[in-house]
């Protein structure tokens, strides 16, 4: 088995960059992918075939959305931000079913603050600052409904115990 001229990288074999069997390293794109990266309608590793591009072709779908790239490679909708306070609120109306009465009342709060800010704003996030408003007006009047109905029990339970 031979090198390649720097002296640490064999030439033929297995578990080489880019070889299978030996055979030659095929041209890859940014992603490690076989093929040559290049705009649409450009030539691909195969050559531009013998129909060419067609006039009046477009790229399906249109244009790609208004995408940026991030430090990790991922691209990321660029668009309005999501109201922080809605997010809140709904998890606090969400949460009543854990925490009761107590995760009601700040749904409530949450959910009218975030309704006015996003208002001001023009941020997304009406939908969920409207449910967790709603769950937690739902949510508190149902604790008082059980609330109220269980002090009802025990003071009829307390007044049969003291009649004679």
């Amino acid at each position: 088995m031979g090198t390649d001229g720097a002296g640490d990288q064999p030439t033929q074999g297995w578990g080489q960059p880019g070889q299978f069997l030996g055979g030659p390293a095929q041209p890859t794109d940014q992603f490690g992918q076989p093929g040559q990266p290049g705009p649409a309608g450009a030539p691909g590793p195969f050559g531009a075939g013998s129909f060419g591009q067609q006039p009046g072709w477009q790229p399906p779908y249109g244009q790609a959305g208004p995408y940026f790239q991030t430090s990790a490679g991922w691209p990321q909708m660029a668009g309005r931000r999501t109201n922080s306070l809605a997010i809140a609120a709904l998890c606090c109306g969400v949460g009543q079913v854990v925490a009761g009465p107590f995760a009601g009342i700040p749904a409530i709060v949450l959910g009218a603050m975030s309704l006015k800010q996003i208002r001001e704003s023009g941020e997304d996030g009406r939908g969920m600052a409207t449910t967790g408003l709603v769950l937690g007006v739902v949510g508190t009047a149902l604790s008082l409904l059980v609330l109220v109905f269980v002090v009802a029990i025990f003071n009829r339970a307390a007044s049969s115990l003291n009649s004679p």
